[in-house]
């Protein structure tokens, strides 16, 4: 099966980025094909290299950054809005355009979304 993921949520405020990380593990161990993943709203802030906040808290962006061969991509418009630039972020992602969204979900079979609630 392939499956794909959106991220609308940063790693600090909500438990779901760490969900997405057992989520990959578990498929990777199934055989599942990762189509990719996708950082929108503040979920871009995952990526940015450095936001690493002690020893309590998880690296998200380096456990991000050690997902060999998923494609990993950040919406260009939030970036942006953020000021993450492409020197900014963890190595293996890059920052586009939505297209990229509608790509991963073309080429999926299921599609999982993390977002925060208001």
């Amino acid at each position: 099966m392939k499956i794909g993921f959106a991220v609308m949520t940063e790693f600090l405020k909500y438990q779901q980025i760490y969900t997405l990380l057992k989520l990959i593990e578990a498929a990777k161990a199934k055989n599942h094909q990762i189509t990719g993943i996708f950082f929108f709203g503040t979920g871009v802030l995952n990526i940015k290299k450095g936001a690493h906040l002690g020893k309590s808290t998880k690296n998200i962006p380096l456990e991000l950054e050690n997902l060999q061969g998923i494609p990993k991509y950040a919406c260009q418009t939030w970036a942006d809005n953020y000021a993450i630039f492409p020197e900014d972020i963890i190595q293996g992602a890059e920052i586009t355009g939505l297209g990229e969204l509608s790509n991963i979900t073309k080429e999926s079979d299921k599609m999982i979304f993390f977002g925060g609630h208001a």
